[in-house]
């Protein structure tokens, strides 16, 4: 007579308690070796009780504790078990590679191929300080802690490459790709992954528009000297103008940003202006460097009833119109060298290229849509102290320049290592 299969029901098992007999763990049978565990505490637990396939030594598996698992669910474990059993398999033996290749893929993250690669580059003497930095800056912070068997050309495309296209720097994008190709070889060469998708990246067309940036610092430094004499070269420009072209350059937001800026989003206790960014609709928190907040305790000064930092002179219930600053800039001379959105290219570069700040905290400075490794996206608050050292740093970098002294002082010694 065949053995009864299925003899709970899902009744039985949610209304059965642990009854005081002496024994501390209770069995309630299903059948086919399935069956409920109980204990004292009132816990309940599947267990499946089969033979080794090569042994023939009795074993258990743990399935799940209820009501986490259900009985359909405890069912449905035991049945694939007894189908490996039938193919000789053993499950625990099964469970226990498969967690081994979990565990191995979990190691196996692009950050430890990164670090293997780069020492075979340096026995064979390739290592090259640009090298290391793209990976520390553009790659590293956003894949290094993914396992190589999770990357994707499509996320290699999201989370490093995207960045470089749309800041117009595609050789850099370029480069990055080749250098996450070279990596992920050894992987490939040792068959942890199948397939090697940075070979499949396409960069994106860059981003469309007219956003025409200095940034050589010599004409940098001019432009900055030309801004700071606005109206003794102009004495007919209004003082406004003048310290609202000065804040564009310290903080690079978007002109958008800057023209229609508002005193409630000013906050001078804390020192940071707070809106949303237009462009992703984000809050942003801009963090002031001693030199903005300066600038806007002195506009604070010139207050009138209109809620806008730089009100609209005819009509001071709007705001400044976004030719004002444009105009202002061809009449220093710098038309078709540079724009407001510029001042954004400016730092973006500078900070990355020269200063060697890292690009997910520039990017998040930016408000440009950053997701981390994650894939959780921009937070206000995220790297805020870092944010704060960087509008800093920016701050008296560009008086530095624009005085004449010596901005190596900001960049890393070209001799250091790494």
């Amino acid at each position: 007579m065949a053995k009864q299969s299925n003899k709970l029901t899902a009744k039985e098992v949610k209304n059965l308690k642990f009854i005081e007999n002496g024994v501390k763990k209770q069995r309630h049978p299903d059948g086919e070796g399935l069956y409920l565990l109980l204990d004292e505490t009132g816990a309940k637990y599947w267990r499946m009780d089969y033979r080794r396939p090569i042994t023939k030594k009795y074993n258990t598996l743990a399935i799940g504790t209820y009501p986490t698992v259900s009985l359909e669910q405890a069912r449905s474990k035991r049945d694939e078990f007894k189908r490996q059993l039938a193919h000789g398999i053993d499950p625990a033996e099964q469970r226990n590679n498969m967690k081994q290749e979990q565990l191995k893929s979990l190691e196996n993250t692009f950050s430890k191929f990164a670090s293997e690669w780069l020492e075979l580059r340096r026995i064979e003497g390739k290592v090259d300080s640009e090298t290391i930095r793209k990976l520390d800056k553009d790659i590293l912070p956003f894949i290094g802690k993914l396992p190589v068997t999770q990357l994707t050309s499509e996320q290699l495309e999201r989370d490093v490459t995207n960045a470089l296209v749309q800041r117009g720097a595609l050789e850099s994008a370029r480069r990055v790709k080749s250098i996450i190709n070279m990596i992920l070889k050894l992987p490939l060469k040792r068959r942890i992954i199948t397939y090697n998708p940075a070979p499949d990246i396409t960069a994106p067309q860059p981003i469309k528009g007219n956003h025409k940036a200095v940034i050589d610092e010599k004409e940098l430094a001019h432009l900055l000297r030309r801004t700071w004499r606005l109206t003794k070269d102009f004495p007919r420009t209004r003082v406004r103008t003048e310290l609202a072209l000065k804040l564009s350059a310290y903080i690079y937001q978007r002109p958008g940003e800057m023209q229609s800026l508002r005193w409630e989003s000013v906050d001078f206790e804390n020192r940071y202006l707070s809106f949303k960014a237009s462009k992703t609709n984000q809050d942003h928190i801009v963090p002031l460097s001693r030199q903005a907040f300066d600038i806007l305790k002195e506009l604070e000064e010139m207050r009138t009833s209109s809620p806008f930092v730089f009100p609209s002179v005819k009509t001071p219930l709007e705001c400044i119109s976004s030719e004002t600053l444009t105009q202002v800039l061809k009449r220093l001379g710098f038309k078709g060298k540079h724009t407001v959105h510029g001042f954004r290219a400016t730092a973006r570069t500078l900070l990355d290229e020269e200063m060697e700040y890292r690009t997910d905290i520039i990017e998040h400075q930016l408000a440009h849509k950053v997701k981390d490794p994650n894939g959780n996206a921009y937070n206000r608050t995220k790297f805020l102290r870092r944010r704060i050292q960087l509008m800093q740093l920016w701050a008296d970098y560009l008086d530095t320049l624009r005085q004449g002294g010596d901005v190596s002082i900001f960049k890393p010694d070209p001799n250091e290592e790494g």
